[in-house]
């Protein structure tokens, strides 16, 4: 194989370029220079500057004869681009989000349910814009497809989903000072995360099993969802703490935070997250490393840590 990979730089990007990295695959990151956060990380890995959305740049970069693409953050450009350039390709990976079956239609849900986008104009619905685009050229002109979709990605590098359907720096400080958290509704709305490495192991897998992986759409999470009320009390006995929750109507907790919080990052965390990974179990052996609740207390061992609280 001979991969390029876009993103590379980028959180869930460089978790991918170190896992195959460290398998010896040829690999080539894209980045447009502007993410330095991991650059340490990819230093000893060969890097191209390059903006994916310049068909200059694409033309260029592809006549090097890459036959594996992996894109972390797609665009309907970039994806016309390399279906026009990437020639001698022989498998696209790219990521997307199971963010978009929201509601759910069923509970635990799977890769059957009808792709919605969740709401016109997000990152949501973008995702699905992409995802529709590269399985539309899949079924019509034998693009070489595949989408991963994860759910709520954790781990090491990113802050821990917060209250509020964010990732402020002030969560874990709050958590440890016992502060009254906010909590859309009763609180019972299900949160089932992916480790980051996880997921940037099963880009992988996918790499190595394209007899079943071309065409095919995968739902990537770890083993079982649990509540929002779970997760906060998971997260605060790390600390040997426990929440303090004050449960409130979205309506209301919009009307009190205004313009200071996302107002779809809360309505999004106000609906059930709960999926099934049979077929990828099946069809790429997948198998989580960590259990949803390693990777919270993890996470948030790591969070205490970057913004520097004590406990």
């Amino acid at each position: 194989m001979k991969i390029l990979l876009f993103g590379g730089s980028g959180w869930l990007g460089h978790n991918i370029a170190l896992n195959l990295a460290a398998k010896n695959y040829d690999l080539t990151i894209v980045t447009r220079g502007k993410k330095k956060t991991f650059e340490k990380e990819i230093a000893d890995l060969k890097v191209i500057t390059a903006d994916k959305e310049d068909e200059g740049s694409m033309r260029q970069i592809f006549e090097t004869p890459y036959t594996h693409v992996i894109d972390t953050v797609p665009s309907e450009r970039s994806i016309e681009l390399v279906h026009k350039y990437a020639t001698r390709m022989q498998h696209y990976l790219h990521c997307s989000s199971t963010g978009g079956y929201t509601p759910l239609p069923f509970i635990p849900c799977n890769e059957t349910a009808f792709y919605k986008g969740f709401a016109r104009g997000t990152g949501w619905d973008q995702k699905r814009i992409v995802d529709n685009q590269v399985m539309q050229l899949c079924r019509e002109q034998g693009f070489p497809a595949t989408v991963i979709r994860p759910c709520y990605i954790t781990g090491p590098g990113m802050l821990p989903m917060d209250n509020v359907g964010g990732r402020r720096t002030d969560f874990i400080a709050d958590v440890i000072a016992e502060k009254t958290l906010d909590l859309p509704n009763d609180g019972r709305a299900l949160l089932q995360p992916i480790h980051v490495r996880d997921l940037a192991n099963s880009f992988y897998l996918a790499l190595v099993h394209p007899d079943a992986a071309v065409g095919q759409i995968y739902n990537i999470c770890l083993s079982h969802a649990f509540s929002l009320n779970d997760y906060l009390a998971l997260t605060a006995s790390v600390f040997n703490r426990k929440p303090v929750i004050n449960y409130m109507t979205v309506d209301a907790m919009l009307a009190k935070y205004g313009s200071s919080i996302n107002e779809i990052g809360l309505k999004f965390l106000a609906e059930h997250m709960c999926f099934a990974i049979d077929k990828a179990a099946r069809d790429l052996e997948y198998k989580p490393s960590c259990t949803p609740e390693e990777a919270v207390i993890e996470t948030a061992l790591w969070a205490a840590e970057t913004t520097g609280c004590r406990f």
